[in-house]
């Protein structure tokens, strides 16, 4: 089959390589609660550029920590496709994963950090607890282009619809699980105001979206970002230029101290936003960390970047630590958040804000698109017709 495969740290636009004679797995490699599964489209995913970045494929097997001659890795998570096979466990835990099934998902950290298999290949192996089946009847897209800056344009929220794209599909499955289980963390209710760091990426802006569903017309939602109309479109009341405000947390200070936010959520990793959060966030609410943007793309960056996720909620208070909670969390994905995502997206709540589609022959120039931050809204790789 053909995979994209790289060996070692680096730029992903720089390292990864097209295999066109990878070996493909094959029903006799699933396990009992896993499917194999064609690809049609992949949803590259900044969080994974990071991790590129900073650490070597197969980071965490132990055989090749020591044999770097044998670290081979596919990068990416979240995918969608069709079935091909099943495991043995499959037809009576989950009956509605059957043969031909079109589906979207997120592949297992284990397959893709041990193993070195991730999503942007021809073939996958899935665990059946994080696919979940496409609603009938299954809408293809026939004609989806590349888009440049100069083309992308904010389109409104559809209207309550009953089918989904496999490639809007492609992109909802880690990003969508992160946008429920982060506003579920937060305890928002209608009329509570949220701040957003990082509205303009895909995993912003799905947030914003199921935020706007819990907080209605009556609560507030103010993000940062470059892009003021697309926040806008997807449901912001007020967006703030990070590069024209800087730094933010003194915009934020002088302007929101008068009605500090019920939450906030940091879908880049800037610590400054929490260390001086206490003027602009209420007591007792919670700060929320999903990105690491911010680190330095070294190993020991990355290191040092989750040591200090750690120590910045134990710091106490009397030596200088933040009077707030703080979280750095990471989604898990599941059948039953999955199954929330896709109602809400029928339910014309969410969307998909795709920034361009590539095809598989040029995935580097897609990640180049991604390392340059140009991106906004979903990158995605369409690795075969349906």
């Amino acid at each position: 089959m053909r995979a994209w495969t790289y060996t070692q740290s680096g730029l992903p636009s720089q390292t990864l390589v097209l295999d066109d004679e990878a070996p493909a797995p094959s029903p006799a490699d699933l396990g009992p609660d896993e499917l194999l599964i064609a690809v049609n489209y992949v949803a590259l995913n900044s969080g994974f550029t990071t991790l590129m970045r900073s650490l070597p494929a197969q980071p965490y097997s132990l055989p090749h920590i020591y044999n770097r001659q044998k670290r081979l890795g596919v990068p990416e998570f979240e995918f969608s496709g069709r079935i091909l096979a099943v495991g043995s466990a499959i037809p009576s835990t989950r009956p509605d994963l059957l043969p031909s099934t079109l589906v979207l998902g997120c592949c297992a950290a284990k397959r893709v950090f041990v193993q070195g298999q991730g999503a942007l290949a021809d073939r996958l192996i899935a665990p059946a607890a994080q696919v979940i089946p496409l609603p009938p009847p299954y809408t293809i897209p026939t004609s989806p282009t590349t888009q440049d800056d100069e083309t992308l344009t904010p389109v409104p929220a559809p209207p309550a619809r009953a089918s989904i794209s496999l490639l809007e599909a492609s992109g909802l499955s880690a990003c969508g699980c992160t946008a429920i289980q982060v506003l579920d963390l937060t305890k928002l209710v209608a009329g509570d105001t949220l701040f957003v760091n990082g509205g303009s990426t895909s995993v912003g802006m799905l947030i914003i979206q199921v935020a706007r569903h819990v907080l209605g017309e009556t609560g507030t939602i103010v993000a940062s970002g470059t892009d003021a109309s697309l926040i806008r479109s997807v449901g912001a009341d007020q967006v703030i230029d990070y590069t024209a405000q800087h730094p933010l947390h003194e915009y934020l200070r002088a302007h929101h101290a008068d009605r500090p936010f019920d939450a906030i959520i940091d879908c880049v990793g800037v610590t400054d936003l929490y260390t001086h959060c206490e003027p602009y966030l209420a007591p007792g609410k919670l700060f929320v960390n999903l990105g690491a943007m911010t680190a330095k793309p070294t190993l020991w960056g990355l290191v040092g970047f989750v040591w200090n996720q750690h120590l910045l909620p134990l710091w106490p208070v009397r030596l200088g630590g933040v009077d707030r909670s703080y979280r750095f969390y990471s989604a898990r994905p599941d059948r039953a958040t999955l199954g929330r995502v896709l109602r809400l997206v029928q339910g014309g709540e969410v969307r998909l804000v795709v920034d361009s589609v590539w095809e598989m022959g040029d995935v580097r120039m897609a990640y180049e698109r991604m390392e340059s931050k140009r991106a906004k809204g979903k990158v995605i790789i369409r690795v075969q017709e349906e």
